[in-house]
């Protein structure tokens, strides 16, 4: 058989998934006849419009109410399933779960499905009815799951799905973040002592946990600071950052264009998750050589190899995480050398090329269980 005919579809609108999706997408052109489908909406389309792979763009929304209007219109998803039975997929591939996928699948039934779910298991403060039934939904309809992180493999086999049909297949690097970035053997330190907490600020992050544990690092480094970058609700968390000193607060939607500038000022990146899948966040960091402290939880031990590129300390204890910090932040020979190894884990096993070709085994297994 020749190459197959792969609609991808995309219809998120902001968050790393996007660039996931994205780079997914420009890998897969290569190795499949891809036609990507993708919001308009998504805060990245014109990097798509630039990749030069071909299109199908879809007007979703850019609100809550346009959500619900456009959601509601029949004429509109009508256009979308013609458009897609048009071109003739051998599979669809979805590289993110939206709200529109099951309805999306259940127009088009006789197509296998290959589906990447990020989170088997939802986050706190992230489980609500709709998406827990939402996520069930897409995975019962999927032909194929992929997942990043071999700990959830059981987590999808509980929802009824055979073992032999969960690919595992690892998050890609994001040096995406870093085109221009002049990265050194070592870092170079033109700033006090820095931690960085960056990414969405919801409550399975940890960052209360981050609160407590910097006052226990500021006594034995008294020049540290802390870069607090990301959207999210602040608020139940100022009672505590009002008590800290030298804490600077982004609190808003960061540009891809300004991602770097925050990790090039941080001599260690804390992703203090008290659960998680695995992190987004982390391979930017690593495609910044910066080392990481993390939390033991979810898929994260797959991401960083403790003692090697980084430390992994216990979920909810501000101790052992201001101690890893700390020793980061003291030794620099040993955390350069972390980040530098960090680099090399995301070049040599999460490059787009390798994923691209494990999904495309993916999509070979999915139509041969499948295909039309």
């Amino acid at each position: 058989m020749g190459l197959k005919k792969v609609a991808l579809i995309y219809l998120g609108r902001r968050g790393g998934g996007a660039t996931y999706s994205l780079e997914i997408a420009k890998a897969l052109a290569g190795k499949a006849v891809v036609m990507s489908v993708v919001s308009m909406q998504a805060f990245n389309y014109i990097d798509w419009q630039r990749a030069g792979i071909s299109l199908l763009p879809v007007s979703t929304y850019e609100n809550k109410w346009e959500f619900v209007s456009s959601t509601l219109d029949i004429m509109k998803h009508y256009a979308l399933h013609q458009a897609i039975k048009r071109f003739d997929p051998d599979v669809i591939y979805y590289p993110m779960v939206h709200f529109w996928t099951p309805l999306l699948n259940f127009g088009l039934p006789s197509t296998p499905k290959v589906v990447t779910i990020h989170d088997p298991i939802l986050h706190q403060g992230e489980r609500g009815a709709l998406l827990q039934f939402l996520q069930q939904t897409v995975i019962r309809q999927a032909t194929r799951v992929v997942i990043l992180s071999q700990t959830f493999v059981d987590a999808i086999v509980k929802h009824g799905v055979p073992q032999e049909r969960v690919d595992v297949i690892p998050h890609g690097e994001f040096s995406h973040y870093a085109p221009n970035v002049r990265l050194p053997a070592a870092r170079e330190v033109h700033h006090p002592p820095t931690l960085l907490f960056f990414g969405r600020i919801v409550k399975y992050k940890g960052l209360e946990v981050l609160l407590e544990a910097y006052p226990l690092m500021k006594k034995q480094i008294p020049n540290l600071r802390l870069m607090i970058v990301g959207e999210g609700d602040l608020s139940s968390y100022i009672p505590l950052l009002a008590s800290l000193s030298d804490v600077t607060v982004v609190n808003r939607w960061i540009a891809d264009s300004e991602v770097a500038t925050y990790f090039l000022q941080a001599n260690v990146l804390v992703a203090p998750y008290v659960d998680a899948s695995q992190s987004g966040v982390i391979p930017i960091a690593c495609a910044l050589k910066v080392p990481v402290v993390a939390t033991r939880v979810g898929g994260i031990p797959e991401q960083v190899d403790d003692g090697k590129t980084g430390l992994l300390v216990p979920p909810g204890d501000p101790f052992s995480l201001a101690e890893a910090c700390v020793r980061l932040l003291i030794d620099e020979p040993y955390a350069a050398s972390m980040g530098i190894a960090g680099y090399e884990k995301a070049i040599r096993e999460w490059s787009w090329a390798s994923i691209a070709d494990q999904i495309v085994l993916s999509i070979d297994r999915a139509c041969n269980t499948g295909c039309r």
